[in-house]
């Protein structure tokens, strides 16, 4: 299993970021992981992208070692924390790629600060009001757990000393979760489900989800006015497949998109080499533009 560095910490306002820093030049990149992870599961990807790029993976508000605030844990609060975050480092324009929830945070960070983001990389994730609303829905196929962590304190009470089912379940289910469940080791696992047993991190969790109402008003409006930076939409064959690719087209003007193969819902855990690939041949073929003050 590869190894993530110890956490840097970093208060950038009101929160306490835990994050990674990988590499000394190039495109500065940040790198949001979805639910029910931390940035944990970008550690097959940072050596791949170091040599080329400066690397900054966050665990985003609400997870893992980053504070867990009381509420703003719609996606216009989140991303203008994980702005301060970024600024707070001496970041000033950043290559952004969210997978999963990490995706709609990437989204509400380049629909409000599309000047400092050169490049969005959107991984297998939707927005609400552009094709949420499709994998919500249980009669034709959606996911439950939408519901479910929306539910309110019952879906705490229940969950509680239960994490690493939890986790499991939603990580090696056959359908949207990983091709190989053998790609992520029963640590990887338990790291997730250590992180969710840490005070308020299953409220924090699931208040991103009890919070898309709130998005869906937020995306209807930024929505009107299409990114401009180039987009690259990455889904999977397992996963959402061309879904990422459908809704980013509806909020933005140059999409490039992919698909990686015998891969689910986690490509970074699963293909963390095409995955990679990808990103730094979507960066190679555009321009950048990047401004970035030195490291302190």
């Amino acid at each position: 299993m590869a190894q993530q560095p110890e956490y840097e910490s970093l208060r950038a306002a009101d929160i306490r970021f835990a994050y990674h820093r990988a590499g000394h030049g190039g495109f500065p990149i940040v790198l949001l992981h979805g639910w029910p992870q931390t940035s944990h599961a970008w550690r097959r990807v940072t050596p791949l992208l170091s040599s080329q790029c400066d690397v900054v993976i966050p665990d985003l508000p609400g997870f893992g070692y980053t504070s867990k605030p009381d509420g703003g844990f719609d996606k216009k609060t989140i991303s203008r924390r994980l702005r301060d975050f970024v600024r707070a480092l001496g970041l000033s324009r950043i290559v952004l790629a969210g997978h999963d929830l990490g995706g709609h945070v990437a989204y509400a960070y380049a629909a409000q600060w599309p000047e400092e983001v050169s490049h969005l990389i959107f991984i297998e994730s939707s927005l609400p009001g552009f094709g949420q609303e499709e994998s919500m829905d249980v009669s034709k196929g959606g996911s439950w757990h939408f519901g479910f962590n929306m539910a309110g304190d019952i879906s705490e009470e229940l969950v509680r000393g239960r994490e690493k089912l939890f986790v499991d379940h939603f990580m090696r289910r056959e359908k949207v979760g990983l091709f190989d469940p053998n790609s992520v080791s029963d640590a990887d696992i338990e790291h997730y489900a250590r992180a969710l047993q840490r005070p308020g991190a299953l409220r924090s969790s699931f208040s991103y989800y009890r919070t898309l109402p709130i998005d869906r008003s937020d995306n209807s409006v930024w929505g009107q006015t299409p990114l401009t930076m180039p987009v690259l939409a990455i889904g999977t064959e397992w996963g959402y497949g061309p879904a990422s690719e459908r809704t980013i087209r509806r909020v933005a003007k140059d999409v490039q998109a992919t698909i990686i193969e015998r891969c689910g819902h986690y490509p970074a855990e699963e293909r963390p080499s095409e995955l990679a690939r990808a990103i730094t041949d979507f960066l190679a073929m555009t321009p950048s533009g990047i401004h970035r003050k030195d490291r302190q």
